[in-house]
């Protein structure tokens, strides 16, 4: 018959090694300008679905995420300096030193967006002629339209907006006439002129061509913590895999109304 000292002691030596492994975990900071439904307000009950998924699949290993939102700009530099551990929703050419899983997170599918009525449609980059577009600071827009914005910033046919509203004020431009013209993922422009009330203001005038593969978006980590990044990549990597075969991925993304990316 199974003593009470030996449950007593059995139930000890599980509560040790329980103990043994939250205290051997880390807490993961991680950041990025609100971009929802990738990353959210990090005081909604639902902070996104990347916000999800890193926070379970790391739990999963004893760790702890923090997900702290501010401007992109600020996210990667401090990241890359080693004040946090990673930044949400990053393509390779926004961090190209970052550590990446390999498996993607998402992809982006940016649209050219307009003021509805405006006949307009993006036919590539010399359909810009004339138009005044806005961008936000330090994000990928693809090589062609990078190098587009890149020659024309400062000028009024670009105007960049960074801080932790950017997104707000390029769609309140748009809606006042400041700018004719915004760039932005379908996903996240769709869900904050759902917030904002103005669902019936926009026009979609057409996807930016970028390629498919430009678009993968990832959780990425600072190479400043190289051995501790490749850990959590590899870990975010295996997480994701095991998720998409067993529902928990698409369970996570129907909060959002969103669908597995591939």
């Amino acid at each position: 018959m199974y003593s009470k000292k030996k449950f007593y002691g059995v139930i000890c030596f599980v509560l040790i090694i329980f103990m043994v492994n939250n205290a051997s975990g880390d807490q993961i900071i991680l950041v990025a300008d609100e971009w929802c439904p990738y990353n959210c307000n990090p005081q909604s009950k639902d902070k996104g679905y990347m916000v999800d998924l890193a926070t379970q699949i790391l739990g999963e290993s004893g760790h702890t995420v923090k997900y702290m939102a501010i401007n992109w700009s600020r996210s990667i530099i401090k990241s890359r300096e080693g004040e946090y551990n990673g930044i949400i929703g990053a393509s390779k050419a926004e961090a190209p030193d970052f550590i990446f899983p390999n498996e993607h997170l998402g992809i982006a599918n940016n649209h050219f967006w307009v003021k509805k009525g405006d006949p307009w449609r993006f036919k590539g980059i010399k359909s810009l002629k004339n138009r005044w577009l806005g961008v936000i600071q330090h994000y990928d827009y693809g090589k062609e339209l990078g190098d587009y914005i890149k020659k024309n910033e400062g000028k009024f046919a670009v105007q960049i907006r960074a801080g932790d509203d950017a997104l707000d004020i390029l769609i309140r431009k748009l809606a006042h006439g400041r700018i004719n013209t915004l760039n932005e993922d379908k996903n996240v422009f769709m869900y904050k002129i759902k917030m904002l009330k103005q669902t019936n203001m926009f026009e979609d005038a057409g996807h930016d061509l970028t390629p498919v593969e430009a678009n993968y978006i990832y959780v990425a980590f600072s190479p400043f913590f190289l051995k501790k990044s490749t850990k959590y990549a590899k870990i975010l990597n295996e997480g994701l895999i095991k998720y998409r075969k067993n529902g928990k991925l698409q369970k996570i993304l129907s909060t959002y109304g969103l669908t597995d990316w591939k």
